[in-house]
C-alpha cells in the first residue's frame, strides 16, 4: 500500500466536508482540482481515474485524489453510490511511500529552549486503502454536523477534530502491514522505558520478549532507526532533562536516578543529545525565567478597583 507523505508545519485544513448519494449511472466530472479530495464510499462503487490511473472504489474503501491531477469518471455508477468527500487544503505531497517502508518510531531530534520554529517533520496519508470502519462513520457524520452548524466558535473544533480523522487514517496505515514486526518494536520500546533506571542488559531484554538479541536489534532499527542502547539512552536524556527542570536534584543524583552512574559518560552523552552540558542546561532555565517578570498584580485599595 503506498502512503501519501505530507510535510508539517503546516498542518491540513479541511476546507469543506459532505456526503452525496451518487443514483445510478452518475459520471465524476473531468477535472484538474486545486484542492485534496478524499473519498470514501460507504455503500456502492465510483470508478475514478487519476492522472491515467484507474480507481475501483467500492463499499468502506477510500482513495485519496490529489491537487493538480486530473481525475473523473471512467465508468458510470452501476448502482446508487453513498459517499462522504472532504476538501483538504495543504501543499502537494513529497512523494508516494509503501507503507512497509515508514519508520513509524523513527525518532527526531530533541527541541530545547533555544528552538524558534516548529521542527519540520511529515504525516502520511493512505492513498487507496480498505478501511476498518469502527468509529468512522459516526466521526464523520459528526464533522459533517460540526460543518454545517458554519458558527465561528466551531471552527477550531472542526479542524481538531478533523485532526482526530487524520489520525484514524494513519493508524490505518500504519496496521495494515507487518503486525508482528511492529508489535515487536512497540514491545521493544515498553521494555525499555520500563526499565531505564537499571543497567543495560540486552541479554535479559531478549530473554523476557522470547527474540533473539539480533533480531531484536534489527527489528527496533528498522522501524526507529536506533540500536536498543541508543534508545535507551535517548530514552534516559530526556528523563534527566525533565528531572532538571522540574527538581532541585543534583547532578549526581539525576545521572544515577536515570539509570548511568557514571558522571562523565552522563556529561557526554547530554551534551550530545541536548546540545550542551547539564548544568549549563539547567543555568539556561533559571536565565530564561529571570528574564520573564512576574505578572503585575493590582495593590489599589477595593474602592480604587
Amino acid at each position: 500500500m503506498l502512503c501519501l507523505e505530507l510535510s508539517i508545519p503546516p498542518l491540513p485544513v479541511m476546507v469543506m466536508i459532505n456526503k452525496v448519494n451518487f443514483p445510478k449511472s452518475y459520471s465524476h466530472l473531468d477535472r484538474v482540482f486545486p484542492l485534496y479530495d478524499i473519498i470514501i464510499v460507504r455503500r456502492g462503487t465510483l470508478y475514478m481515474t487519476e492522472d491515467g490511473i484507474p480507481y475501483e472504489i467500492s463499499e468502506n474503501q477510500m482513495l485519496v485524489l490529489e491537487p493538480g491531477k486530473r481525475h473523473y469518471s471512467h465508468i458510470a455508477c452501476q448502482q446508487d453510490t453513498l459517499v462522504y468527500y472532504l476538501h483538504i487544503q495543504h501543499p502537494p505531497a513529497q512523494r508516494l511511500v509503501p507503507a512497509e517502508e515508514i519508520r513509524w518510531h523513527a525518532i527526531l531530534p530533541i527541541s530545547t529552549y533555544k528552538d524558534h520554529v516548529p521542527q519540520e517533520h511529515v504525516i502520511y496519508l493512505p492513498k487507496y486503502i480498505e478501511l476498518n470502519t469502527g468509529q468512522l462513520w459516526s466521526l464523520l457524520d459528526d464533522l459533517i454536523e460540526l460543518h454545517n452548524r458554519s458558527e465561528l466558535e466551531k471552527m477550531l473544533p472542526l479542524q481538531i477534530m478533523f485532526g482526530q480523522l487524520l489520525i484514524m487514517l494513519q493508524n490505518f496505515a500504519k496496521s495494515s502491514h507487518n503486525q508482528s514486526s511492529r508489535q515487536l518494536c512497540d514491545d521493544i520500546i515498553a521494555y525499555l522505558s520500563e526499565h531505564s533506571e537499571k543497567p543495560f542488559r540486552l541479554e535479559e531484554m531478549a530473554k523476557t520478549l522470547h527474540f533473539s538479541i539480533d533480531y531484536i536489534s534489527k527489528c527496533l532499527k528498522k522501524h526507529t532507526g536506533l540500536t536498543p542502547l541508543q534508545y535507551m539512552n535517548r530514552i534516559r536524556i530526556q528523563k534527566a532533562r525533565n528531572l532538571l527542570e522540574h527538581s532541585d536534584l543534583s547532578l549526581r543524583e539525576i545521572s544515577s536516578k536515570v539509570g548511568i552512574p557514571d558522571m562523565n559518560y552522563f556529561f557526554r552523552l547530554f551534551r550530545k543529545h541536548v546540545g550542551m552540558p547539564p548544568a549549563k542546561y539547567r543555568s539556561s532555565l533559571y536565565a530564561e525565567a529571570a528574564e520573564c517578570p512576574p505578572p503585575r498584580t493590582n495593590t489599589a485599595p477595593p474602592d480604587q478597583v
